[in-house]
Parts: structure tokens; C-alpha cells; sequence
């Protein structure tokens, strides 16, 4: 008597559901996780609105400025002569990377225009201005 799963036999159907199913359920997690790792940084700031989009690059070095004057350089806490030496280093380094200034909307224009001066000051070659994109009518 001979069984269907001899030595000599191969199994040609593979079974796709488990499969199927458990890439659905990396797909739903990366869904969810993804928006949670978009946002950057621990300092809430209130962007004002643009007609224009953000740069999203991970490669950015992002400057963010609190309503309360709290300054950080890609989550690090600086004072203003710190984030000048900071990033003074980190655009020598990699001189062609994107400075981004987050500024809360409630921030008077002379403390984005300082900010605007010490990126520039430091030899960055390209500066940006963060906003929150304004609906399209």
C-alpha cells in the first residue's frame, strides 16, 4: 500500500491564504505607524499657513523655535549660540542638506529673521520656511 505523500511524490500546490493574510496585516500596521513617525519632533509649534508644501526629508536639519523661545536642532534643546556652532558643524559636514525652520505662528517675524541669520551665517546654501499647506479653494 502506497501513501500520496511518498519519498519519491512532490507537493506542487502551495497554500497562498496564510500568506496574503499576513501581508495584510503589515501593510495595516505600517499604515498606522507611518503618519506617527511623519511627525517631527517633541516641541509643538503651530505652522502658519502656506500656499505652498513642506519639504518631508529625513535629511533635513530642522530648526524649531517654541512660542516660549525654546530652540532645537533636530530634537536636540540649544541655546541660540549653541545652534550656531551646531549647525555650523552639521552644514560643513553634509553642505547640501535642506535647513528647515519650524517657528510657531504665535513668533514675533524678528525671531524667524535671527533664525534666518544664523543658518546663514553658518554657510547654509539652502533655507526654508515650514508652513501647514493652506486648502485649495
Amino acid at each position: 500500500m502506497q501513501s500520496n505523500n511518498s519519498v519519491g511524490n512532490i507537493i506542487s500546490n502551495m497554500q497562498l491564504a496564510p500568506l496574503v493574510d499576513i501581508s495584510l496585516v503589515l501593510v495595516i500596521i505600517f499604515m498606522v505607524t507611518a503618519p506617527i513617525l511623519d511627525t517631527p519632533g517633541s516641541l509643538q509649534v503651530d505652522l502658519p499657513k502656506a500656499a505652498t508644501i513642506e519639504a518631508n526629508s529625513e535629511d533635513n536639519l530642522t530648526i524649531t523655535l517654541t512660542p516660549a523661545g525654546q530652540i532645537s536642532l533636530n530634537e536636540k534643546m540649544l541655546s541660540v549660540r549653541e545652534l550656531e556652532r551646531a549647525l555650523r558643524e552639521k552644514v560643513e559636514k553634509y553642505p547640501n542638506r535642506l535647513v528647515l525652520i519650524r517657528a510657531d505662528k504665535q513668533v514675533t517675524h524678528q525671531k524667524v529673521l535671527e533664525l534666518l541669520g544664523v543658518a546663514k551665517k553658518s554657510g547654509a546654501k539652502k533655507i526654508a520656511i515650514a508652513t501647514v499647506q493652506r486648502p485649495r479653494q
